[in-house]
């Protein structure tokens, strides 16, 4: 039977619930795609449900062990699983009371739940992120958390598409850097001033709301083309000169393969390339380098 919910808890809610909505409503409908999509991860809250469903498992798995070893059934040849070897346990009991229906139902409930979880857990990580500081439409509507605070919590972007597995080191450093740029740059504007707190009307949160967003990703992308664009430029402009200037064929040789041995580098670090395709761009940079070299000596043997 369902419980009776009392009238005045109902009325003392609706003053909660309207400010609850006038809130979500205006993030909801906001211009921002960052106020828009963006949600709290709870990294912590999911690692710990895990660790306690992992608990839960390590105990019936525990029992099911013992039980099995209570058997004592034939080790196999490779006794891969180690049962040779393993510790049994003087206060477990008998193998009728350990298996049970109900250990087998409950087994199989936490490790649907434990299966589950840990796969939306593994998609949840791969989602693009973002710090609550680059929204003060959302931040400043969070009176319990103070700028570093605000600067440490993620948000994730649940209308981009996951990330690759590798993590690109150029882009996650630029980021980093954007963010603990924006960081200070709210730190100093609190200290005049501005501190976090919370919104009476509609109004005066969509005015606080526009006041400042960054979106990092969109930076971080953009700054992140044109410093490989840069890059890439230097990588044929000044080996070009190199070369120019240079009149030996030792000195020839030692700046292409310096370049070539930098370059290589360079996409290893920075890039998301694999093992193959750094080796296509190492190679594909050594024939072009391999051209500049034969124009040179050709240009310097006519002369």
């Amino acid at each position: 039977m369902a419980e009776l919910q009392n009238p005045a808890d109902d009325r003392h809610r609706q003053p909660e619930l309207a400010g609850l909505f006038r809130r979500f409503w205006c993030a909801t409908t906001d211009d921002s795609r960052l106020t828009l999509f963006g949600f709290r991860r709870y990294r912590t809250a999911h690692l710990l449900n895990l660790r306690f469903l992992e608990d839960e498992i390590h105990k019936i798995d525990h029992d099911i062990f013992q039980a099995g070893l209570q058997l004592d059934v034939p080790y196999t040849a490779a006794d891969r699983l180690g049962l040779k070897h393993g510790r049994r346990d003087g206060r477990a009991l008998g193998v009728e009371e350990i298996i049970k229906p109900e250990l087998i139902l409950r087994l199989r409930d936490l490790l649907k739940q434990y299966d589950e979880t840990l796969i939306a857990f593994n998609q949840i990580m791969l989602m693009e992120t973002f710090a609550l500081a680059d929204d003060t439409g959302q931040s400043n509507q969070r009176c319990d958390l103070n700028p570093y605070e605000t600067f440490k919590t993620r948000l994730i972007r649940v209308d981009l598409p996951p990330r690759r597995d590798s993590r690109d080191l150029l882009r996650h450093s630029l980021r980093k850097c954007l963010r603990r740029i924006w960081f200070y740059f709210l730190s100093g504007r609190a200290s005049r001033g501005e501190q976090h707190r919370s919104f009476s009307s509609a109004s005066e949160l969509e005015s606080r709301s526009k006041k400042s967003r960054q979106n990092t990703a969109l930076i971080t992308e953009s700054l992140t083309r044109f410093l490989v664009a840069l890059l890439a430029s230097a990588f044929l402009i000044v080996p070009l000169i190199l070369l120019s200037l240079q009149s030996t064929r030792s000195a020839h040789l030692i700046t292409v393969s310096v370049f070539i041995i930098i370059f290589a580098l360079l996409v290893s670090l920075l890039s998301k390339a694999s093992n193959s395709e750094t080796m296509t761009a190492a190679a594909a940079y050594a024939a072009v380098l391999v051209v500049f070299l034969s124009n040179s000596s050709g240009n310097q043997g006519a002369s």
